[in-house]
């Protein structure tokens, strides 16, 4: 289950409501059900020795992250091996299939699944990244400072994130970020008009802002910021602070804005 809110949703992993599908067990915290307007998130878990393979995401613009487990991932013909943190992007037109390992320790392999349309006339990457992982530094930002409603904290503090699938490797629409923070390091608290964000903790304890107040995060727990919706991420100092708090996700469609603060062109390529 979600709680709702006027920015949007509190989604906590220990609550959320899962049905059985194609030998899988799913659950959708974000669509247009709670009034999402651009972005569908699906929460997978697929047994050991399952595949996940829904023919409706071949029409969409898809992303995903692997959050516990280990198996393949295939996006048509190519595969790779992926483990928590690794990261896929289906073009729209595209194939999906997620096979969790027959061997191993886990029991089940759960991937996190961004899902949109492609609208139409938008420039499609030549040649995109398929396969990545959330810890990719080739493009990230370092030194964002919002966008000026709530003041910055100290540069030195300021978190990192990275930028695993992105228009300049070829990501059209739906893009991943990861965001990076140390203890005591903030993404500072920022809006993006005219788009959604989704957004979850990966690893780690920390906290999100969603609207007007920071709430606690556990792997697995998330945010869905309505449009224009302020949100942040943090990781508070102190003795229980965890050593690197992961959160991932995006805005949907992309903000050009995020890849300029970085020096970066948002062109897809």
């Amino acid at each position: 289950m979600s709680q709702h809110t006027d920015f949007g949703l509190v989604i906590r992993r220990k609550e959320l409501e899962f049905t059985a599908e194609e030998g899988c067990l799913v659950s959708r915290p974000v669509g247009p059900h709670v009034g999402a307007e651009f972005v569908s998130v699906d929460i997978v878990r697929i047994p050991r020795g399952a595949s996940w393979k829904p023919a409706p995401y071949a029409v969409q613009e898809v992303t995903a992250i692997v959050f516990d487990g280990h198996g393949t991932a295939q996006i048509d013909g190519e595969g790779a091996e992926v483990r928590k943190g690794s990261t896929a992007y289906a073009p729209a037109g595209r194939s999906v299939a997620f096979t969790a390992a027959a061997d191993g320790d886990a029991d089940e392999m759960t991937v996190y699944f961004w899902r949109a349309p492609l609208p139409e006339g938008s420039p499609r990457g030549s040649a995109p990244l398929l396969f990545n992982t959330v810890y990719d530094e080739s493009a990230a930002i370092r030194t964002f400072a919002g966008t000026g409603e709530i003041a910055p904290v100290d540069q030195e503090r300021r978190a990192f994130m990275n930028f695993p699938h992105w228009p300049g490797n070829g990501c059209a629409h739906l893009c991943i970020n990861s965001g990076m923070a140390a203890p005591g390091n903030t993404f500072n608290i920022h809006g993006h008009p005219g788009a959604e964000d989704a957004l979850f903790a990966l690893d780690g304890r920390g906290q999100f802002f969603l609207g007007d107040t920071w709430l606690d995060m556990e792997p697995g727990d998330g945010v869905y910021a309505r449009s224009g919706v302020l949100h942040g991420t943090r990781n508070p100092a102190g003795p229980d602070a965890a050593d690197l708090f992961v959160s991932v996700g995006g805005p949907v469609p992309y903000d050009p804005a995020l890849y300029r603060a970085a020096g970066l062109s948002p062109e897809v390529v």
